[in-house]
């Protein structure tokens, strides 16, 4: 096959490419001995898939390919694992072309030199008012010091409270009402009922597939922050011992929470969340849809985390994948516009409206206000404002990668009487180090 012309960089970031069609196309490659009309991509989505993002992946790559002749092979990755992998391809010369990669490894990609500057590649061609559209809280903590800008923040998360509407229903409770942390003690210990097997607030300490935890959202909202500058863990402070504190009465004093969430992974969160085991649960935004097509979307809801106050909601992590090119790619340019193609106006709305997640430009929500007003997609809306207003982004100076774990394994050393709040958080922060680890 050979290349017709590629449309150029501005055309694809100023949103007059043509419009996109319907479809699904999947691929396997390497990066080596590939021809030049073709880029590889490593990626957890599958882009023959059947969930809304894999299948806007799948439409934007076959209409990539009929507008550029490029064919894209995807080569689909274990998410937790596939960071790390890259890094690894990157010192070997082997690593893909285009790469979604963690953003609390970020720092560590961009300091072993492994990113294109996307700004040299493509977006310097960006128009002034595009780019004021696209600046919030991931574009301006990806781009560097210098202006350059290693990757493009996509599948965008936010952590709160998500909840079984009809099991909140039965005891008369309205999400609306619960803005306390008391508010929230008070209703999940309407919803407990072990000898049932439900629990009012479903939480996982597990190590492995872990997420930001309450613990997180409660340190934040005391203390405003979780790293210092260099990278270097605030945790055995006094408001951190305090967070722990809180965290852990959720399983000893209020017992909402079953003392097995230490074993718990994200991933048996969600199978007891979808049998009615857990009425709420600490979640994540991009699992929404999911759990709607399983237990159908008026059973599903999703909130902020309440504050001590009832006033303004506790901060909520923030999360994501940054979409950048490989540093050694024979096809940089090229892979830069396909990254451009992926974030472009047109492709934008449709990962939110066909997609359900979270839109890079402050436009496309605005444009699309009905979508986002209907009881289905109202979660989205929780994200648009925990992003724009209240939610805490892992800073990518500095890598940051282990920090859930980490705080994970604090809790489970409070909850197996293996240390005190503040001798777990200490021991925490000397695991951890300054900037992560592997």
């Amino acid at each position: 096959m050979s290349a017709r012309t590629a449309p150029t960089r501005r055309r694809f970031l100023a949103g007059t490419s043509a419009a996109l069609t319907l479809g699904a196309a999947s691929a396997c490659g390497s990066s080596n001995g590939r021809s030049a009309d073709e880029l590889t991509m490593w990626t957890f989505l599958d882009p023959a898939g059947p969930s809304g993002r894999e299948k806007v992946l799948g439409a934007l790559i076959e209409s990539y390919t009929e507008e550029t002749g490029i064919q894209v092979n995807v080569e689909v990755q274990q998410w937790d694992t596939m960071t790390q992998q890259f890094l690894a391809a990157d010192v070997s010369s082997s690593a893909p072309d285009v790469m979604w990669l963690s953003l609390d490894q970020v720092a560590t990609a961009v300091e072993q030199g492994a990113l294109a500057d996307l700004n040299a590649l493509a977006f310097g061609d960006l128009p002034e008012a595009q780019l004021a559209d696209l600046r919030d809280v991931y574009w301006t903590t990806m781009e560097q010091d210098d202006g350059s800008l290693y990757g493009v923040v996509h599948s965008r998360n936010y952590f709160g409270i998500m909840y079984r509407a009809d099991l909140l229903a039965e005891v008369g409770a309205d999400p609306a009402d619960l803005n306390a942390w008391s508010d929230l003690l008070s209703v999940t210990k309407e919803l407990t009922s072990p000898d049932d097997g439900r629990w009012g607030l479903g939480q996982a300490f597990g190590t492995s597939f872990a997420d930001p935890q309450i613990l997180s959202a409660r340190i934040l909202e005391l203390q405003g922050s979780m790293f210092a500058a260099d990278g270097s863990p605030q945790w055995s402070t006094d408001p951190g011992v305090s967070a722990m504190e809180f965290q852990a009465g959720f399983v000893t004093d209020s017992q909402v929470t079953s003392h097995d969430a230490v074993r718990l992974t994200s991933e048996d969160l969600y199978e007891l969340f979808s049998a009615g085991q857990a009425a709420m649960i600490n979640g994540a935004s991009v699992r929404v849809p999911a759990m709607q097509e399983q237990i159908g979307a008026e059973n599903v809801g999703f909130m902020h985390y309440p504050s001590g106050g009832g006033v303004d909601p506790a901060p909520g992590s923030l999360a994501g994948w940054s979409v950048g090119v490989w540093a050694g790619s024979e096809v940089a340019e090229q892979a830069a516009d396909f990254v451009a193609f992926l974030s472009s106006p047109e492709a934008d709305a449709r990962w939110m409206l066909e997609g359900q997640q979270p839109p890079l430009y402050a436009s496309t929500a605005a444009d699309n206000a009905d979508f986002l007003a209907a009881p289905e997609n109202s979660f989205l809306a929780t994200v648009l404002e925990g992003t724009q207003e209240l939610g805490w982004l892992p800073p990518t100076s500095a890598p940051t990668v282990g920090w859930r774990e980490a705080l994970n394994g604090a809790v489970q050393k409070v909850l197996l009487e293996q240390g005190t709040a503040a001798e777990a958080m200490e021991a925490a922060e000397q695991e951890f180090g300054v900037g992560g680890h592997d």
